[in-house]
Parts: structure tokens; sequence; C-alpha cells
């Protein structure tokens, strides 16, 4: 399996933004449309479609910095937005939409789309979520391995740090990210199995498409996996965020946590974990966001997540990638001490509920209002 080296810790991100009718704020059929404008765009490789007409992603180029990851994403949402506009359509944040139901998804007419649902049938449509990808460049396939054994260790805080995907079929899950147990029902879905070296990791690839299942990485869908074609490590699993500016901070941290990983500063105990751990921990995460006690492979304990938080960020402070970044990580910091996009997106159902005394009774079904309303809306640019 070539791998192309890149730059060590170059980084960019892809956005899976929900498509919503304007004027009733409902999931909106409405990518392929949007595409016949943003295809003979000449920043058109910056869009793509997804496996469902519901999802447009927005994907950034190359950086070295934060400040200018951010003035590109928020270049590019904008474009999106506009075009979307003149079509009566909106862009929204968030992981999940509360009027998701799996069976009213529509597949995009493509030869991917297509591939998918002889594959696995209903299960991309009840996939067709919103999150976020980070990738990290890396020199070769040995610091590939290292950084993705890493940072799947870190997908518990991760999770929770971008929880925001409280709802599910028309309901309140109790979750705080309920996007991340969705993977877990592929047969090649939830984390990354840890690997000691490149020739252990493709024996390991080589039997999975050997099941006839997954021709590529592409088609495996752990929360972190290796991208050969670009020279990266891929993290998958964060919610969307409400805003692009806190997409960015997630990805500044992200690559911090990866510079340290890659000096050597960051890894995890030389020492049997105990069974399951680190899936009960991702479980933990998925359903108590901030407020929950994560497993920390680096120690072996459990603790709170912003406690497990200040403890890296007090280490990425004494060796910082650079000073946009850091400011983008002291930011996430602070606002993640008393606040969470769920808990946001909890509360503008509660106020679009207060202010419709009619909908107290609201059971699922057609509905004029979906939880993110556009004062909501404005959030994702924010």
């Amino acid at each position: 399996m070539d791998f192309k080296k890149s730059k060590a810790l170059t980084f960019g991100m892809e956005l899976e933004l929900q498509l919503v009718d304007e004027n009733t704020g409902q999931l909106s059929p409405c990518s392929a449309e949007l595409w016949r404008e943003l295809e003979v765009l000449p920043e058109h490789e910056r869009f793509s479609l997804e496996a469902t007409l519901s999802t447009m992603e927005v994907t950034s180029s190359i950086h070295e910095d934060a400040d200018a990851l951010e003035a590109e994403t928020r270049e590019n949402v904008l474009t999106l937005k506009k075009i979307a506009r003149r079509q009566g359509a909106d862009l929204r944040g968030g992981g999940t939409h509360i009027l998701q139901f799996w069976n009213e998804r529509e597949f995009t007419e493509t030869d991917r789309a297509a591939e998918l649902q002889a594959k696995y049938g209903f299960l991309p449509k009840r996939f067709s979520t919103y999150g976020m990808h980070v990738h990290i460049g890396v020199p070769g396939k040995e610091e590939a391995i290292q950084l993705a054994n890493v940072l799947q260790s870190l997908c518990p805080l991760f999770i929770a740090l971008s929880a925001a995907s409280p709802f599910q079929q028309g309901v309140d899950t109790g979750f705080c990210s309920a996007r991340p147990l969705e993977p877990l029902v592929y047969p090649y879905g939830g984390p990354m199995p840890r690997t000691t070296s490149w020739a252990e990791f493709e024996t390991i690839a080589q039997e999975i498409f050997d099941s006839g299942l997954a021709k590529s990485l592409k088609d495996i869908y752990w929360d972190v996996r290796p991208k050969p074609e670009f020279g990266t490590v891929e993290v998958r699993v964060f919610d969307t965020p409400l805003s692009v500016r806190k997409a960015v901070a997630l990805a500044s941290f992200t690559r911090a946590c990866s510079a340290l990983a890659l000096n050597g500063q960051l890894g995890y105990a030389p020492i049997a974990i105990p069974y399951n751990t680190e899936r009960v921990s991702r479980f933990m995460a998925c359903r108590d966001g901030m407020d929950a006690r994560l497993f920390n492979p680096a120690v072996c304990e459990w603790m709170p997540a912003r406690q497990w938080l200040a403890m890296l960020v007090e280490r990425i402070e004494a060796h910082p990638t650079c000073d946009a970044d850091m400011r983008k990580i002291r930011s996430l910091h602070q606002q993640v001490e008393n606040e969470q996009d769920s808990d946001t997106m909890r509360e503008t159902w509660g106020n679009i509920l207060n202010a419709s005394p009619s909908m107290a009774n609201w059971a699922p079904g057609p509905l004029e209002y979906a939880v993110n309303s556009r004062e909501h809306c404005a959030r994702l640019l924010a």
C-alpha cells in the first residue's frame, strides 16, 4: 500500500453540513441543485456531494496555521450559503437534525452512493449524519501508525469536545453525541485496532478487503484511519460543530496533540488496558459529553473530561505549534468549561416549544419547524 509523504503537521478539515429548507427548517434534498452551480466555480474542489441529498461537504486545502484555515473555510461556507439561499435553502451545523428520519433520506445519484446502497442497504441512509474530519500530515508510514494509535486513544475526549447530536428520529436521545454510535453497526466501524507497525496494519486492512465489503480504506469507518493517498491520518469522530470558529479550534487542538505524539511527548501507558475500557469511555463521552468521566490511557486513570483536557492544554502550552493555533485552543478550552453545542441545540428546541404551545404534545411526524431555528443557523458562521 503506497503512502504519499506529507509535510509533518500540515492540516485540513472537512465539514459535512445540513441542507435545510429556509422556511421550515426541515432537511432539504437539494444538494444536486446546489452542485450544478458549485461545479462550475474555480474552487469547486472545495465542495463535494455525499451519499444522501440533504448534505454538502466543504473541504479545506492544506494549511500550516489556524488563521488561514479559518479564513478559507469561512469563505467557502459563505459561498455555499449564498448559493443555497438562491435555491430557498440554508445551512446548519450540528451532528444530527431532530427530524432526521432515515427512511425519508434520498440517495444522491452518484456511483459511490449506488455502491454503498448495494453493499449496506438502508445503513447509509441511517448513517446520513453530519461529521467533521480532521487530516494531519505525516512524513511516512510508521509515523502514521504512531500518530493514529495516539489519536485513537484520544477519541473519547474528541467526541466529548464536539458533542452536537442530542436528537435522533424526532426525540431527545438523552445523549450529548448520538452520531458516533452510528458507525458501530457497520462490520468495520468504531475504534481503529491498535497496531505496532505499518506491516501489521496492512495485514489487517487486507483481511478486510478480502471480505469483499471494502476495497479501500475509504470503505472502513474507523474513528481514526491513515489516508495513504493524502499522506495523512484522519480523525473522523467529531460532530459538525455549530460554528466555523469551533471547528477550526478542534482542528487546531487535534494538530497540537499530534505534534506532542510525533515528538514522543504524548502516548499511552505500555501496560495492558482492561478489556473494553476504551469502548466504555467512548460510550460515556457520547452519553455525557464534557460532563463525562473518561479513561485517560496516557496515565491509565478514569478522570473528568475537563481535567483530561486541562492536562493536555497545559502540555500544549509548553510546546505550542504556532501562535494562531494556541489562541484557538485557549478559546476552545474556555468555551467548553461552561457550554456544549448539545446544550445549545436542546435550549433552541425548548425555546421553539415554549413559543409554540400547540407543539407541547408534538410527536414524530411532519413539522413546520426543526430544532435548528434561523437564529441557531446564524451560529454556523459565528
